[in-house]
């Protein structure tokens, strides 16, 4: 049986057409201009925020989340997402991250039309009945680039490249490093480690790769650098890696980084859901962070000046645990233990990358406050610093928010709604409504409009 098997496997590879692995970026072939400092806009409140993986069901519950931000305002009349200073997201939640980043606030009324309101779902390759479904999850996926990345690039994109987001907010759209195992963000020092220019990606491409659920979609392929990079990699990778001290993720990305540059160990990195490696899409900050070398980094001199409050928002569209085989003692079917292997294999890296960004914030608030009480009057002046500016008024806050803040009958509803890209339009209002709801009565966000 297992011989005839691998006969069939051998079969379908050979039967199939060659699978479209073109690598979505471009080496650099001289050196890139010295980065310039990011301001981005603080003043007095700023919000950060995580959305999570969750196919239409995070797009659309963080839809409501970003619609409720844009129209509550602060004490100074100003909206609250225009304080939204970051935004890290990870599959469905990087699909609406983009675009807020494409087109700004008001650009959020489109999103619904031109990805949430489209039958994509229809549109995939879904059953294991068809040979050539068969055929393409032997060469790595059931959906190449021309169901994923192409789609997204005609149909909500519209052709954007990276170097179209905006700086405000920053947005960090977060994959997997399927080889090793360790989160890869849409951010510069990654694309710094694998020597290419991040403004030429296509952000559907990035997109892409955040949401490139296994099975389901081929990974998407980076190419490496195959001679000498005309960057060297910076001090920082080999001082991690060298730290038993440093944090075990950091560490792990410091040993990714340096085989990004041995093509003996690595020739193309194959990116996959970013839910793989953390589905918060937390873990990358702390490499992101670590990368700035400043205490107060990733915000610029200015920022960290003027800011008082950092609100960190958490978007969790994950669905809860459901089924009826915890009931009974034979335990789950076949089909249910795989369900629950993928689910505690996703919950472990997010649940750990929640628990350790805690730690993060406060250490980053401790740095922060130290560099300020270092300035003097003039110093502190010249970056914004306003008549009776205190060094250490500064706080961090973290929560998260989720179907649990909302009442019984929706919590139940939302939560079980299917991780897919396309979803019923009844579901899709009640989701944008939860996220809404779940946003107007929480009372981190409440502070903020006092």
């Amino acid at each position: 049986m297992r011989i005839a098997a691998f006969a069939f496997a051998a079969l379908a590879a050979s039967c199939a057409g060659l699978p479209d692995t073109t690598p979505i970026n471009h080496a650099l072939t001289a050196p890139p201009p010295a980065p310039v400092e990011i301001e981005l806009g603080v003043e007095g409140d700023a919000i950060a925020l995580a959305l999570s993986g969750g196919g239409a069901r995070a797009a659309s519950f963080s839809l409501g989340v970003l619609l409720q931000l844009r129209d509550m305002k602060g004490p100074d009349g100003r909206a609250l997402i225009d304080k939204v200073a970051l935004v890290t997201s990870v599959s469905g939640g990087s699909t609406i991250a983009a675009y807020f980043g494409l087109f700004g606030s008001t650009g959020l009324d489109r999103f619904r039309a031109d990805m949430l309101d489209k039958d994509w779902q229809g549109q995939l390759n879904t059953t294991f009945i068809s040979p050539d479904n068969w055929q393409r999850l032997m060469q790595g996926g059931v959906n190449g680039p021309d169901k994923l990345a192409n789609w997204l690039d005609k149909e909500v994109y519209a052709g954007r490249h990276m170097r179209d987001l905006t700086d405000h907010p920053r947005v960090i759209i977060n994959a997997a490093d399927l080889y090793n195992g360790t989160p890869f963000a849409f951010a510069a020092p990654y694309f710094d480690a694998i020597c290419s220019n991040l403004g030429d990606v296509r952000v559907a491409d990035a997109v892409a790769a955040s949401m490139s659920v296994p099975v389901a979609f081929r990974p998407i392929v980076v190419k490496l650098p195959e001679g000498e990079c005309p960057t060297p990699m910076p001090p920082w990778v080999d001082a991690v890696r060298r730290d038993r001290a440093s944090p075990t993720l950091l560490r792990e990305t410091a040993r990714a980084f340096e085989a990004y540059r041995d093509p003996s160990r690595m020739k193309y990195v194959h990116l996959t859901d970013g839910g793989v490696a953390d589905n918060f899409g937390l873990s990358s900050l702390v490499t992101i962070r670590r990368a700035a070398e400043k205490p107060y980094g990733p915000y610029s001199a200015r920022d960290a000046v003027k800011i008082k409050r950092m609100t960190f928002l958490l978007v969790n569209s994950e669905r809860y645990a459901d089924g009826d085989w915890s009931m009974r003692p034979e335990g789950p079917d076949a089909v249910q233990l795989v369900d629950a292997m993928i689910s505690a294999s996703i919950n472990a890296p997010k649940r750990a990358a929640s628990d350790a960004f805690g730690s993060v914030l406060a250490e980053w608030q401790r740095d922060l406050i130290a560099w300020r009480c270092t300035l003097t009057q003039q110093e502190a002046r010249s970056l914004g610093a306003g008549e009776g500016w205190n060094c250490k008024d500064v706080q961090f806050r973290f929560d998260t928010v989720s179907f649990a803040d909302l009442p019984a009958d929706q919590y139940e509803r939302l939560g079980a709604a299917a991780t897919a890209v396309s979803l019923p339009t009844d579901l899709v209002d009640d989701l944008i409504a939860g996220g809404r709801r779940a946003i107007l009565t929480n009372e981190l966000v409440q502070g903020l409009t006092r």
